[in-house]
């Protein structure tokens, strides 16, 4: 097994996610699904980014391929200054596994398991004893207000506890990035801006940076950052826009 590097003092003052001129084609049949055109872009270490876009725009492509779930046809991608395309598969599965967390629309919860045992399924195949991933699991439910639930399954819990359990999981590892597709997909207006005030909570009391796909235009305005895709392109980027007003202003 390759051991994906940690990234040394120069490339920690890299950007986090860089990718540049990332295409991403489908065969499906006899026709070819082009779902990124030449996507570049740059996110630093401690962003809050929201990529929005109409369906089919080419968002969870790029959110694949920044999770290693996937691979682009041809571009660039390099996460902690590492260019993806040179490490191996061992390497890619301890990125997802330890560097990235993933929240889904659907919360993927094991429905005969408890709060606690669902935030330690990506410990198991680590290093640290079972009491010490134990205390790791509290830990992280207790980061997002769940402690007096662990040991409840989910179906005793409401979608917004639920979701708040997929968040612990995907933050017991401590990673350096959060990809959350549609997290607030299944969830009603009240309890979808608790979820996203528990982001911004996490983004600004750490370095964890977080990338989020999302339809909602509100859920895309808590961010710092809204990056938009349409037709497997960037076409706008509210961080470019800032620096160009900054730049023409007298």
């Amino acid at each position: 097994m390759t051991e994906f590097p940690r990234p040394t003092a120069d490339a920690a003052r890299a950007p986090l996610i860089a990718t540049r001129d990332l295409v991403r084609r489908y065969a499906i049949g006899a026709a070819t699904v082009e779902a990124l055109r030449g996507a570049s872009l740059t996110i630093a270490r401690g962003e809050f980014v929201a990529v929005t876009g109409p369906s089919g725009s080419g968002k969870s492509t790029l959110m694949n391929i920044l999770g290693c779930l996937d691979r682009p046809t041809s571009g660039s991608y390099q996460f902690e200054g590492t260019e993806i395309a040179d490490v191996d598969a061992d390497a890619r599965a301890e990125i997802r596994n330890r560097r990235i967390g993933f929240v889904f629309q659907n919360f993927n919860l094991l429905a005969r398991t408890t709060a606690i045992e669902n935030v330690e399924l990506p410990l198991f195949y680590g290093p640290s004893p079972l009491h010490a991933q134990h205390a790791r699991a509290a830990q992280a439910l207790e980061r997002v207000g769940l402690a007096h639930r662990a040991h409840h399954v989910p179906s005793q819990l409401s979608g917004g506890e639920q979701q708040r359990v997929a968040v612990a999981r995907a933050l017991v590892n401590g990673p350096d990035l959060l990809l959350a597709d549609e997290p607030t997909g299944n969830l009603d207006s009240r309890t979808s801006a608790e979820i996203i005030a528990m982001f911004r909570e996490l983004n600004r009391t750490s370095t964890l940076t977080i990338v989020l796909v999302t339809h909602d235009p509100e859920v895309a305005a808590a961010a710092d950052r809204s990056v938009t895709f349409r037709d497997g392109r960037i076409v706008g980027d509210s961080a470019a826009a800032a620096t160009g007003s900054r730049r023409s202003a007298p």
